[in-house]
């Protein structure tokens, strides 16, 4: 089941999270409700977001690490950061580096909460 309260949402994955946030924009009534995220994917899987019509940045995998996306978080225009910190953060990604994004979150201010973790 999705978190589908509040107006923005943020995505965090990696391939095996592509239809789950297909899926999930639906739910979350895109576009009166807003989201934005991330992919970590490899080279062979960079298009199908694009095809599937989802709004999300990809970033290339380091390891079993989320520093791309970590770093993807740290680029984000503060004035952007401002609104999209008060979102529900979805996390679908193998569990380790999912964790690791979520450490990141935690250290940046985001309440437990506010995070939620999808074992696909």
């Amino acid at each position: 089941m999705i978190l589908t309260e509040g107006k923005y949402h943020f995505f965090f994955g990696d391939e095996t999270s592509i239809v789950f946030f297909d899926s999930a924009r639906r739910q979350i009534r895109y576009p009166e409700k807003k989201y934005i995220g991330v992919l970590q994917l490899e080279e062979c899987y960079k298009d199908i977001p694009e095809q599937l019509g989802l709004l999300l940045d990809i970033a290339p995998p380091k390891g079993e690490t989320a520093e791309s996306s970590i770093h993807f978080l740290h680029t984000l225009e503060p004035e952007l950061w401002n609104l999209w910190k008060d979102g529900i953060f979805h996390l679908a990604a193998r569990k380790n580096i999912a964790l690791l994004f979520r450490k990141e979150l935690t250290k940046m201010g985001i309440p437990d909460e506010r995070i939620v973790i999808y074992c696909l």
